[in-house]
């Protein structure tokens, strides 16, 4: 009966350490887990700090450009032939401008085409009568 005590002890002892050794296993995943979530976290941040940054920034450009357009309507409204008087000689230089805004503003690429072919026919046609 000793015998068969001491060999369930043993075997009780064997259990023991095998338990404690997956516990310490588990802990250092535990860690490791929570420092991972932990950067991911600040990363989140960062990401979600730079995203409204840029968002910020995006919005007041099409505010800007809203005002920009409808002052150029009611100045059209008044007199229609007002686009066609400005000045071309700064025309690639305002495409350049308007270029990097409409890259910055993240527009769509037709959507950029379309205003860029807009101002290139605008400086042809004031090419032409000059």
């Amino acid at each position: 009966e000793k015998a068969k005590l001491e060999a369930k002890s043993g075997e009780l002892t064997s259990d023991i350490s095998v338990a404690d050794s997956k516990i310490g296993e588990l802990a250092g995943a535990i860690a490791t887990g929570e420092t991972d979530l932990k950067n991911a976290a600040l990363i989140r941040e960062k990401e979600a700090a730079d995203f409204a940054e840029g968002e910020k920034e995006l919005v007041d450009g099409v505010k800007t450009l809203g005002h920009a357009i409808g002052v150029l309507e009611k100045e059209m409204a008044k007199n229609p032939a007002a686009l066609a008087q400005v000045d071309t000689t700064q025309a690639d230089k305002t495409l350049q401008a308007l270029s990097v805004v409409l890259d910055a503003a993240s527009f769509a690429g037709t959507d950029k085409r379309k205003l860029q072919s807009l101002l290139q026919a605008q400086q042809e046609i004031a090419d032409d009568d000059a």
